[in-house]
């Protein structure tokens, strides 16, 4: 019975921990969205992304 206990808690412990690595941290000074460098660079790959709102994005040609 004692084994029987102490096999469950660490079985409890285990994934007890590994819930709490697999858990985002909740910081506030991190960003819950991608940054605006990799945002652009996704949407306008080797070019200037212009966003006129939210969902609207004009790539321009960068000058060499």
């Amino acid at each position: 019975m004692k084994k029987t206990i102490e096999c469950l808690v660490l079985i409890s412990a285990i994934f007890m921990g590994a819930l709490w690595l697999a858990t985002p941290s909740a910081q506030a000074n991190e960003p819950a969205t991608l940054t605006k460098s990799a945002r652009d660079e996704f949407a306008c790959p080797g070019m200037h992304a212009q966003w006129l709102d939210e969902h609207t994005v004009q790539c321009l040609r960068e000058l060499p």
